[in-house]
């Protein structure tokens, strides 16, 4: 029974250095998230108080199916685009930058 309590102890000794970079890096992302300012749940009020008037605002897709959804709507900002449900924010999409070789 020692050899097993032998073999073990660095197994979890290891298993623990795992987890703690793990737990470094989950950390670090909410960081990633501030920078691109989660936006959902705020109202369209909000979004022009914290990013100002969009470039373009994309008229409502209106509602349809059975049971209808809600229309969905998105404005336009330089570098990302917002998607609306009703007037609640869903999700901020940034733009991609495409290079051509």
């Amino acid at each position: 029974m020692k050899a097993l309590t032998h073999f073990t102890r660095p197994l979890a000794i290891i298993a623990i250095a795992i987890a703690a970079t793990f737990a470094t890096t989950a950390q670090a992302q909410p960081d990633q998230a501030a920078v691109h300012q989660a936006v959902h749940g705020l109202t369209q009020a909000q979004i022009i108080a914290r990013f100002g008037e969009p470039e373009k605002r994309h008229a409502p897709v209106p509602a349809h199916g059975k049971p209808p959804t809600p229309p969905i709507s998105r404005w336009d900002y330089s570098d990302f685009s917002i998607y609306f449900e009703n007037h609640i924010a869903l999700h901020r999409v940034e733009h991609r930058k495409f290079s051509r070789q």
